[in-house]
């Protein structure tokens, strides 16, 4: 009876452990699918941020070289239609320099929708994605529109120049203008977004 006794407690001990066993190896194994799926969304949350931060660097470079020399541009031209007007002479507004003042690379920001969208940004520094989704918000919302309303007065300006070309001036004058003080605006959330020592710690390649 003894003997028994002995070899059932022996028994549910070996069970014990082995079911014990398996528990921590089934727990292990998710503790360990667990890491592997926040290391694979913190690896694709770094890849969306560092594809944003090389399309606000092109922005940025695009602003430097191509907007501001277009603005000198821009004003000069105007300034001397404007200069040949007020001395009474015929300004010749041809399509060719119509054509040279447009304004005809956007800035990008489809990085930023398509990490947006995918949902990665729940995962990124959220003052920094903050930071990054309002200068979005500007560029897109209220710096594009001044240069879709500037691109089609220049095109509407070859046609409607000569029959009353002080209207045209103004209005390419006004544009102009607003678009410069946005350009500068806009810099200068660019110079802040560039000085932020998260934005500069993103680790790309």
């Amino acid at each position: 009876m003894l003997q028994l006794q002995v070899g059932r407690s022996i028994k549910w001990r070996a069970i014990f452990v082995e079911s014990a066993f398996i528990g921590a190896s089934i727990l292990l194994a998710f503790a360990l699918q667990d890491w592997d799926e926040a290391k694979d969304i913190e690896e694709r949350t770094q890849i969306a941020m560092c594809n944003v931060k090389s399309e606000l660097s092109f922005n940025q470079v695009l602003i430097e070289r191509g907007y501001l020399p277009k603005q000198k541009g821009l004003l000069a031209s105007i300034n001397a239609v404007v200069a040949v007007t007020q001395r009474g002479e015929a300004a010749n507004l041809s399509l060719a320099n119509l054509e040279q003042m447009l304004v005809q690379e956007s800035l990008r920001y489809s990085a930023w929708s398509l990490a947006a969208e995918s949902g990665y940004m729940l995962h990124a520094n959220f003052e920094l994605a903050t930071e990054i989704g309002a200068v979005i918000d500007f560029q897109k919302d209220s710096y594009q529109p001044v240069i879709n309303r500037l691109n089609e007065a220049l095109f509407d300006s070859g046609q409607t120049f000569n029959d009353d070309p002080t209207f045209s001036q103004i209005k390419l004058l006004s544009l102009t203008n607003e678009w410069i003080s946005k350009t500068r605006y806009l810099q200068s959330k660019y110079e802040q977004l560039f000085g932020r020592e998260d934005f500069i710690s993103l680790a790309c390649l």
